[in-house]
């Protein structure tokens, strides 16, 4: 069996792993997503990679420069991040954090389609061939890294002022990418999807298979279960 990391707090990829067989180990990035918005000069969807590769290689390098106990034991890790930006009318919407913001962002898209970009990065960790003399060196190096985004069309709803109202009061809006996620409360205001659902919950399957069969790993193996 391979140890998964997920390198997110996100209630939703902890979801798509877990329903999919695997029990992840959650380190959080911790990477400053802001100072690398500001500085990113690319597409919207090559910007979420570039964020996905950062949140992977700040878990990958705490994992690789101190002994994590949860994994310490394990032959093959891989380190999964993600990340999410909605796309509208070529600008990127990201997590609106206030209620103000999410107005502006529904008066923008309400009746409009849009795109929801995912970045996936996947790291593979192996154990060192030999040990260091040091009990706190972490025994396992990264051996490959790799990232692949996705992309899927929304056509959202429009909601009443007073739906609007209500959604706004629970607060769900001001902490997912777009001001709405499809597997809560803005579910019901997303009228159609063109592509995976699953990259608009924030972790493509199909995409982090792919990624691992090109590293040579064995799906299955991922599996918390028996395979």
């Amino acid at each position: 069996m391979i140890r998964v990391v997920l390198a997110s707090q996100s209630p939703a990829r902890r979801q798509i792993l877990t329903s999919s067989g695997i029990d992840p180990i959650i380190i959080v990035s911790e990477v400053d997503e802001r100072a690398i918005e500001d500085s990113f000069t690319g597409s919207v969807g090559d910007l979420t990679t570039a964020l996905s590769e950062a949140k992977a290689r700040a878990v990958i390098e705490r994992i690789t420069t101190a002994n994590t106990p949860q994994i310490s034991d394990a032959d093959t890790v891989v380190v999964i991040a993600g990340d999410s930006i909605l796309e509208s009318a070529g600008r990127a919407i990201g997590k609106p954090g206030t209620a103000k913001r999410t107005r502006e962002i529904w008066a923008d898209i309400a009746g409009t389609w849009t795109v929801l970009h995912t970045g996936h990065t996947l790291g593979v960790l192996s154990r060192r061939e030999t040990g260091g003399p040091d009990a706190e060196e972490s025994p396992l190096e990264l051996v490959d890294i790799r990232s692949q985004r996705s992309a899927t069309s929304v056509l959202i709803g429009t909601p009443t002022p007073e739906e609007l109202d209500a959604y706004i009061a629970t607060e769900e809006p001001f902490h997912v990418a777009g001001a709405l996620t499809i597997d809560g409360y803005g579910g019901a205001f997303v009228e159609r999807l063109d592509g995976d659902h699953l990259t608009v919950l924030g972790l493509s399957l199909p995409v982090v298979r792919g990624l691992a069969g090109d590293m040579g790993l064995f799906w299955p193996d991922f599996w918390s279960g028996p395979s």
